[in-house]
């Protein structure tokens, strides 16, 4: 007998914010600086620290601690902070995303976490990972202003006080690790391989913010991310032909009274960071 899913209730996410900013970051592919405003300001991450996560797959794959093709069964239940079992419910939840028990390959997961911002496919790769995986990599990137302590929709974290955070410039050096091929801080550059899944991913984003007003000529690969009263993205941009390495940007904000709002802002901050590529 199958057990009831429980009612729909909201997914715990961060206190609504009480003042309006915008905060940005764009570097150049060796990571010096084009602009900055506020660059080190910590915002709740919303999705945007899925990069993060992306990163630590890709890391302990190449490391040989995780198997990309594995096949692991799809599940939207996990271990909360508490230690009890918590499960993703309502409008959190990816409708494309493979039922309770069904077979999904791991790369899947880190596609899906990426280019549709699934949450069930967050967590399931967050209980893969080695044990302080995510730690060393905001050790070996100096992230300064980069939390990641809970699961998405942990109400029992959340209760604790324990949250996701960064900041615009933490967030292109995410990018920047992911697609380069020097080293990034004191991390190696992944492999090839791992490259390739990550812009794969990022080129396949379906919830676009910067990259709406990229003009012809131009790729952009992004991870945004956006909870009531934060709404931010994170794009790399380069020509679509040569070899240009191209700039990364990220762009973060609060207080905005509709996403509608927060979006124009975002695209207004990029445009004048980044001058010829809208």
């Amino acid at each position: 007998m199958s057990t009831p899913e429980p009612a729909a209730s909201p997914l715990p996410t961060a206190a609504a914010p009480t003042e309006r900013a915008v905060a940005v970051c764009a570097v150049r592919a060796d990571g010096s600086v084009i602009t900055e405003d506020r660059a080190d300001r910590p915002f709740y991450a919303a999705s945007t620290i899925k990069l993060l996560v992306l990163l630590a797959t890709l890391r302990a794959s190449d490391a040989g601690a995780l198997d990309l093709d594995a096949v692991v069964p799809a599940t939207r239940t996990f271990t909360g902070h508490d230690g009890e079992p918590f499960t993703l419910d309502g409008d959190h939840l990816d409708p494309t995303h493979p039922a309770e028990g069904a077979p999904v390959m791991v790369r899947d997961l880190a596609l899906r976490m990426i280019d549709r911002s699934s949450n069930e496919a967050t967590n399931h790769l967050m209980g893969l990972l080695p044990n302080g995986a995510v730690a060393r990599e905001i050790e070996a990137l100096a992230l300064t202003g980069t939390r990641l302590e809970r699961q998405i929709g942990d109400a029992s974290a959340l209760a604790a006080g324990l949250t996701n955070e960064t900041t615009p410039r933490d967030l292109t050096v995410m990018l920047r690790a992911l697609v380069s091929e020097a080293p990034v801080g004191t991390a190696a550059a992944l492999s090839p391989a791992s490259r390739e899944l990550a812009v794969q991913a990022l080129d396949a984003q379906q919830i676009r913010i910067i990259s709406v007003g990229v003009t012809d000529g131009f790729r952009c690969g992004s991870k945004s991310g956006w909870v009531p009263g934060f709404r931010h993205d994170a794009a790399w941009i380069r020509p679509a032909a040569g070899l240009d390495a191209g700039v990364v940007i990220a762009v973060m904000t609060q207080g905005f009274a509709s996403e509608d709002e927060a979006d124009e802002a975002i695209r207004a901050a990029a445009k004048q960071s980044v001058p010829g590529t809208f």
